[in-house]
């Protein structure tokens, strides 16, 4: 009897305690979208009885040369480098390291993107190189006579496409540590 007496208090205590929250809340009135009004459009005013309007002159288009086929437009290349003052040599001590990569065919597909601009590169394979461990695979730009003359190149052409590189000798193509580099 005890049992079900305070199953039953409880029950009531638990029962108003609901009551009493459901009932503190204020509630919130749902937000309804806006109507907008409908605007009709006025009714066409009744069509009078009026003199023609005069048609209006229609302008001959001006007349403009047909280009010959025979002659050719020059287009402008779109992948070709900006204008340098430095130009890269046939041959020289200086290149710009510009990428190392882990795959010979990454290496040669950033070569080949540099040539589609315009820019000679090559790869030059190396075993361990610095830090790396395994067979990496260099991209170079060069030939430059001069450690000055590859810094500008890189600034003035390389750079504005997005490639970062560094001047380094070209005796270094094989070795693992570079120990000859100038930052540009």
């Amino acid at each position: 009897m005890k049992l079900q007496s305070v199953s039953f208090i409880g029950a009531i205590t638990l029962s108003c305690v609901l009551l009493a929250a459901c009932g503190s809340k204020e509630e919130q009135p749902v937000p309804q979208p806006e109507a907008k009004p409908v605007v009709e459009a006025p009714a066409p005013a009744p069509v009078q009885e009026a003199a023609p309007a005069p048609e209006p002159v229609q302008e001959e288009p001006a007349l403009v040369p047909i280009q010959s086929l025979s002659e050719e437009q020059s287009a402008p290349e779109t992948h070709a480098a900006p204008i340098s003052a430095v130009e890269q040599e046939s041959s020289g001590p200086f290149v710009i390291q510009v990428s190392i990569q882990a795959s010979r065919k990454a290496a040669n597909n950033v070569v080949s993107k540099l040539s589609d601009q315009g820019i000679k590169a090559y790869v030059a394979e190396v075993e361990n190189p610095g830090e790396l461990e395994g067979t990496f695979y260099r991209v170079r730009v060069g030939y430059f006579s001069s450690i000055a003359s590859a810094q500008q190149f890189g600034k003035e052409v390389l750079a504005p496409q997005g490639y970062a590189g560094w001047v380094d000798n070209r005796k270094n193509d094989r070795i693992g540590q570079p120990s000859a580099s100038e930052d540009m």
